[in-house]
């Protein structure tokens, strides 16, 4: 929902960034290093460590968006796209994951978070599969992008900014994620009415 928004203020200072990191690595690398930093993210889940999951989630949104300004630099590569959008993917899913894992009281609704993570997911990927030019409207002023998130109450940056919350206040992982998933839902059912009545 916030994305777009976001974005304009985001890209002066990543490019800034990206320059700096081009000299050293290639944004494929920067998408690999943002992946492990995902992945430590998770581990301090598990082990309740949330103030380290929290630096690492911060880290890995960072790298997120430098690979991106990296790649726009220079050529973007249909690879680099893959992995960003792959990869993300499995955090999204093992940072709801290892709230399951480390707390029993949080297995049924990690279950449901992955089912929501799911139907976001396919339903704007679905789209850009079958009609690209339907997922990037009014693309001459917009960043360009491996993909942009179709239209809904759930974007990239909502389900960062539920990440986050839930690693500042763990304790609250049930509430936060209750919103979430009703939010989830209602973008899930509004994007297969678009995209229906887009397709019909």
């Amino acid at each position: 929902m916030f994305d777009r928004q976001i974005q304009k203020y985001t890209q002066k200072p990543l490019q800034y960034i990206a320059k700096l990191f081009l000299k050293f690595i290639s944004p494929n690398h920067m998408t690999l290093i943002g992946f492990s930093f995902g992945v430590l993210m998770c581990l301090s889940i598990i082990i309740d460590q949330y103030l380290m999951a929290t630096i690492f989630l911060f880290l890995n949104r960072l790298s997120d968006g430098l690979d991106g300004a990296m790649a726009r630099l220079q050529t973007p590569t249909p690879l680099g796209g893959y992995l960003d959008i792959v990869l993300d993917f499995l955090i999204y899913g093992g940072f709801v994951l290892s709230f399951g894992i480390t707390e029993q009281n949080n297995t049924l609704l990690s279950m449901i978070l992955l089912f929501c993570y799911i139907g976001t997911g396919s339903t704007f990927l679905a789209k850009a599969a079958i009609l690209p030019s339907l997922t990037n409207e009014n693309l001459n002023e917009e960043i360009p992008k491996s993909f942009h998130y179709a239209v809904g109450l759930i974007e990239g940056t909502e389900t960062i900014v539920f990440m986050a919350l839930c690693l500042l206040f763990p304790s609250l992982f049930i509430y936060f994620s209750l919103i979430f998933i009703i939010l989830c839902l209602i973008t899930i059912v509004f994007r297969i009415i678009v995209c229906y009545k887009e397709l019909s």
